[in-house]
């Protein structure tokens, strides 16, 4: 202190400089105050951006090997886990974005927002895609959808593409920051549901021309008819399906060669068609044949 007013001071004297650095810090009180708060509410944004992405260094996406596809899907408790965060920390980013003191960390909490939107999208557009493609899968896996829906199988055989190498980089690097960043995920899991909903217009108009064919598909739901069709080299399959379709009957008789001899009720009571018919006649159109049984057990029963 001597040093900086330059020459020796008494014991009065330093009694002096302190009320005199009082009433200097007095006049500055406020102005130091409102440094002191800005300062503080900057450190608690900046505390708070540090705390959200400590809660979302140690999360991934879990996922599972599907049935014997060579292919994974999402799975686990984290997904809600993933959800639930998402919601917390972009309601807490957006709110401090608006905060006035969040100024000296904008281009962060503007980075961190885009992270947070951008994960919600590709999460949103992920599940959706993952929900129809197990839908499909199974469906387009048969021979004979694809063959009589060519173009709607190959529309699929692209999504399954999309789905299964997006599933294998996130097996790769399941962190969710990294995948979060993965570039052109989002556009590929857009394009994948653009073309599913085309194949489900497509599988649905199909699914109506069969019915149209015969009319008591109308009885079956989607999932039952297209089990029917995707199967249509083994007409047994429509077995579970006939009491549905046809009141009075249970199940048809299949010989060897896959005539059919008989029908039979649920009470066992069994009626010989008068003229036998064979599926395999109707070059694996299921609707057809149903036609032809159709005829016959009204021409059956009007000779009984």
């Amino acid at each position: 202190m001597e040093a900086e007013v330059g020459f020796p001071l008494r014991p009065d004297d330093h009694t002096t400089l302190a009320r005199l650095l009082d009433l200097r810090l007095e006049e500055h009180l406020e102005a130091l105050e409102t440094v002191s708060e800005v300062a503080s509410k900057e450190w608690s944004i900046e505390k708070a951006l540090d705390r959200m992405l400590s809660e979302w260094e140690p999360l991934i996406y879990e996922a599972k090997p599907y049935k014997e596809t060579g292919t994974y899907i999402l799975a686990g408790q984290n997904i809600e886990d993933v959800q639930n965060l998402l919601d917390d920390h972009t309601v807490k980013t957006q709110t401090m974005k608006s905060s006035t003191y969040a100024r000296p960390f904008a281009e962060r909490a503007k980075d961190w927002e885009s992270f947070l939107l951008g994960t919600q999208d590709k999460l949103d557009a992920w599940l959706k895609v993952q929900a129809t493609w197990l839908y499909l899968e199974p469906i387009f896996n048969s021979a004979d959808i694809n063959k009589q829906m060519p173009v709607e199988g190959a529309k699929f055989q692209r999504v399954d593409s999309i789905w299964r190498t997006i599933m294998a980089d996130v097996v790769k690097a399941p962190s969710c920051l990294i995948v979060g960043k993965m570039e052109g995920m989002l556009e590929r899991l857009n394009e994948a549901n653009s073309l599913l909903e085309e194949i489900q217009k497509g599988l649905n108009a199909y699914l109506e021309t069969k019915r149209l064919a015969f009319s008591r598909f109308f009885f079956l739901s989607n999932d039952e008819l297209l089990e029917i069709l995707s199967e249509t080299q083994d007409p047994t399959r429509v077995q579970p399906h006939l009491k549905k379709c046809f009141e009075g009957i249970q199940r048809l008789e299949f010989s060897d060669n896959l005539d059919i001899l008989s029908m039979q009720s649920s009470e066992k009571e069994e009626v010989k068609l008068t003229n036998s018919l064979n599926p395999k006649d109707s070059h694996g159109q299921v609707e057809l044949w149903l036609l032809g049984v159709e005829s016959a057990m009204r021409e059956t029963i009007r000779c009984v």
